[in-house]
């Protein structure tokens, strides 16, 4: 794909200094004051899966797995399911536990270029740790975390990966399984449970993967933090100033898309491992630096590129090619809005999409024509003929608005705007046989809903 530079150039006079104080960087977002108490999180996302920040050093607070719902929480509808957290780590040094009230110069980076979140702190006197996880971008199911300890004095460190199932999740199975590469081992540690009222199955798997320059630790496994947790943990001894680097490969997955869930999860966790993690990286900056060729650069304002850069981060993050999904207003980013798709995908961020990224607009595009026979069903319903897009949907294409919305059925303008991107894609790309066979069976549909509710007034006019 070619590509797609804007230049923009913004001349805002006398408040351009005071706006450009607040950035930092154009690419990166940095936190040096962490308040438990008022903290969201930030999200590194590949457009399948979503992880979000903790507070908290090396936990991950979310994991959201794009197209998995399930009726449960608030609504008696259709929710993003939570998932099941694989990348918690947890560092004992000289036998204390390294928690948050203990440490200094904590500091959190989102960098938006690669996709990556940042972290680092010092510990005491003992030790300095950085550390970085990505969901992969050339992995749909898998992400990395990579630690590296920076002893100031001679220490013993011991690291346990805690993998929790969410309590919404019923019945976790905990398993554990060792697995040879030629001489080197790979430790599966892996979680299975069932989804609280559909009971499809979701499942996750981690496996260290060790420095090659240090020896390999044994690695045990234990199954005593309570239901639906367990870990697998090793210790080290390290000498000061010498360095040491760990990582964790994770993946998680569902029977929404795969058949064999436990099986999958371990095989792709295995595959992960054996790549390595240098060729893991690779690869997935590779992927962003694509991702990238398609940018909005602006001159003279620092604060405004970085806003822009994080738009496009998010919008990038949120969106895969090929995925058959839609954005919900808040993404991979958490459960807000239900993580349900409403025409705020369609209307807003598909064109600015399409333009940059056609192949990742087209997934948007896909997600409408796949529940296009639910929208068909919805006007039948309703009294109406052709597709009637409903105001929020999410896996199935049915509403997911909650009955307590008495606007949900109201909401018509949704399908022009499913319609209009639909137009927007095909001129765009000039593909005439998408058009024949998807494109014009929803612009169609559409037009069919809107002649069958049309009714004359009062001078016998539509």
């Amino acid at each position: 794909m070619r590509k797609r530079n804007f230049l923009i150039f913004l001349l805002l006079g006398g408040l351009w200094p005071v706006i450009g104080l607040f950035a930092q960087d154009a690419w990166k977002i940095t936190a040096e004051q962490i308040d438990p108490q008022s903290y969201y999180g930030i999200t590194v996302a590949n457009g399948m899966l979503g992880l979000v920040s903790s507070p908290e050093p090396l936990k991950v607070s979310r994991v959201v797995l794009g197209g998995v719902y399930d009726i449960y929480g608030k609504g008696r509808v259709n929710n993003f399911l939570h998932g099941i957290n694989m990348l918690d780590t947890e560092l004992q040094i000289n036998g204390s536990t390294v928690k948050a009230s203990q440490i200094s110069g904590y500091k959190q980076t989102l960098d938006m270029r690669r996709g990556v979140f940042c972290g680092e702190f010092d510990y005491k006197s003992l030790a300095r740790v950085e550390y970085q996880y990505t969901s992969l971008r050339h992995l749909p199911y898998s992400c990395l975390l990579r630690v590296q300890i920076i002893p100031k004095e001679n220490i013993e460190v011991s690291v346990a990966n805690i993998m929790t199932v969410h309590e919404s999740l019923r019945n976790p199975q905990e398993y554990y399984n060792r697995i040879f590469n030629g001489k080197t081992a790979i430790d599966l540690c892996t979680s299975v449970a069932k989804s609280p009222v559909r009971e499809f199955e979701i499942g996750a798997c981690s496996s260290f993967v060790f420095d090659a320059s240090f020896p390999h630790p044994e690695v045990c496994h234990r199954s005593a933090r309570g239901v639906g947790v367990h870990t697998q943990e090793f210790t080290i001894r390290l000498q000061a100033g010498q360095p040491y680097t760990f990582s964790i490969i994770g993946t998680t997955l569902s029977s929404v898309t795969h058949a064999d869930v436990r099986n999958e999860v371990e095989r792709l966790t295995a595959f992960a491992a054996v790549e390595g993690v240098e060729r893991l990286w690779s690869k997935h900056e590779a992927a962003w630096d694509k991702l990238w060729e398609s940018d909005i650069v602006i001159e003279g304002d620092l604060q405004s590129q970085q806003d822009i850069h994080s738009m496009l981060y998010h919008t990038y993050a949120f969106v895969r090619e090929g995925s058959g999904l839609s954005c919900s207003p808040m993404g991979l980013s958490g459960f807000g809005y239900n993580g349900h798709v409403f025409w705020d995908a369609d209307t807003w961020i598909f064109p600015a999409l399409l333009l940059l990224h056609p192949e990742l607009a087209e997934s948007m595009i896909e997600y409408r024509y796949q529940r296009l026979d639910a929208a068909k069903h919805n006007a039948f319903m309703h009294g109406y003929k052709g597709a009637m897009y409903p105001w929020e949907s999410s896996d199935k294409g049915n509403e997911d608005n909650t009955v307590t919305n008495i606007y949900g059925p109201f909401e018509n303008h949704i399908t022009g705007g499913v319609a209009m991107a639909t137009w927007q894609y095909y001129s765009v790309v000039q593909d005439l046989d998408w058009l024949r066979q998807k494109g014009f069976p929803i612009i169609s549909a559409a037009a069919d809903y809107w002649v069958s509710r049309s009714e004359p007034n009062g001078s016998r006019r539509v």
